[in-house]
């Protein structure tokens, strides 16, 4: 009886420690190195690796990059997290900081690509008023996905379109 009093206390006592480690990551600092975690994360994992094992050195190498960038160890990293993981209100809010830098990359990225969306648009409305100037018949460009293709299959000849079910001539 005694032993387990002694083995319970001793549990409780030394996970409960709440003793900052010297060279714990500041919480901010903490949230932009998730925050690239977890981006890395789903870039190695949209590569589709055949081998799970590739994908694992890729992303070691990467994570080993991107720690360089923080100047930071992987050691200094592992004890910061452990410590944030046993005091989950500090984690709390450093996800909170994560989701943040987050949603400002994406608006970030979404402005980009309507830019890009734009000088496009700009740049085919060009080149038709070039077309009407020379006489030439102006032709509007179609996305690749409108486009019907004929495909030759013995006697028949299939229209696929943008929909679901091809239609045989």
């Amino acid at each position: 009886m005694r032993l387990k009093f002694f083995l319970l206390t001793f549990l409780l006592t030394a996970c409960s420690s709440d003793d900052k480690p010297k060279n714990l990551i500041p919480e901010d600092k903490m949230a932009k190195v998730l925050s690239e975690i977890h981006i890395l994360e789903a870039q190695i994992n949209n590569l589709h690796f055949q081998h799970e094992d590739s994908s694992v050195f890729v992303y070691q190498k990467k994570r080993f990059e991107m720690m360089k960038t923080f100047d930071l160890d992987t050691a200094t990293f592992r004890v910061s997290l452990k410590y944030y993981l046993l005091n989950p209100d500090k984690m709390k809010e450093i996800y909170s900081g994560v989701k943040k830098n987050l949603e400002a990359k994406k608006k970030v990225i979404e402005t980009k690509q309507k830019l890009e969306d734009k000088k496009k648009k700009l740049v085919e409305d060009k080149k038709i008023l070039e077309d009407k100037k020379r006489g030439k018949n102006p032709k509007k460009i179609m996305p690749d996905s409108s486009k019907k293709i004929l495909i030759p299959i013995n006697k028949f000849k299939l229209r696929l379109s943008n929909k679901a079910t091809p239609k045989i001539l």
